[in-house]
């Protein structure tokens, strides 16, 4: 059994959490690529599903589910700040009694089973995914829901130099950064390990050219009865 992989540190996720809670008060979800993702979830179905956001951030997603109808909603990140941000935003427009936000780290924290399980720009951050791939997987009912930067093609190019620039910038602040890293996984790996999981795509879209997500979906054994 593999050691499960180092959480990378919270680092600058608190001052990133504080400018997207800022632009969330103007909007209901701050990135386009979480934007079009909640349109493909919202499309296999949110009404009364629970829903679990590992990599939570300010919360917009989760809290956006909850405002298209989803029961409820955990949302787990490693920043302090981006978790208080979350419970401002929720308190904020009302949904503090159905969301439920937790600083850990989703690779290894217990994770309460849920219908809907998303990672949301967040396996990026992770220099082996697969830890936390197969532990989010484990907590999914119905629907699990990934984005990461492509890692193939002239996306998957531009991606490697911006990775390899960010990088470099991160490594010239240790003090503020303090080990931080991007990483690009290969995503057939990341679809086949889902697969295994008995999960099969629905939705895969590119976004802002080097982003894409896809959303997958459990069939119900109880449907075939």
């Amino acid at each position: 059994m593999r050691d499960p992989e180092p959480p990378p540190g919270a680092c600058c996720f608190d001052e990133w959490a504080a400018q997207n809670a800022k632009r969330a008060r103007s909007k209901e979800t701050v990135a386009p690529i979480t934007t079009a993702l909640l349109a493909a979830l919202e499309a296999e179905g949110l009404e009364g599903r629970t829903i679990l956001d590992v990599g939570c951030g300010t919360g917009d997603l989760a809290l956006a589910a909850l405002a298209h109808g989803a029961a409820r909603a955990h949302g787990f990140d490693l920043g302090e700040g981006s978790i208080e941000h979350a419970n401002g935003l929720a308190r904020e427009r009302g949904l503090e009694e159905r969301a439920v936000f937790v600083v850990a780290d989703g690779s290894v924290a217990p994770l309460p089973a849920s219908d809907v399980v998303v990672l949301n720009r967040v396996i990026c951050c992770y220099p082996d995914a697969r830890g936390l791939l197969d532990h989010t997987l484990d907590a999914a009912g119905s629907v699990y829901a990934v984005s990461a930067p492509i890692d193939r093609g002239l996306a998957g190019l531009t991606n490697r130099v911006l990775g390899r620039i960010a990088n470099a910038w991160y490594a010239m602040r240790p003090a503020k950064f303090r080990g931080f890293r991007v990483f690009l996984h290969d995503l057939r790996d990341v679809e086949r390990r889902i697969g295994d999981a008995g999960f099969f795509p629905t939705t895969q879209e590119r976004c802002r050219f080097v982003w894409q997500f896809a959303v997958y979906v459990r069939p119900d054994p109880r449907a075939s009865r």
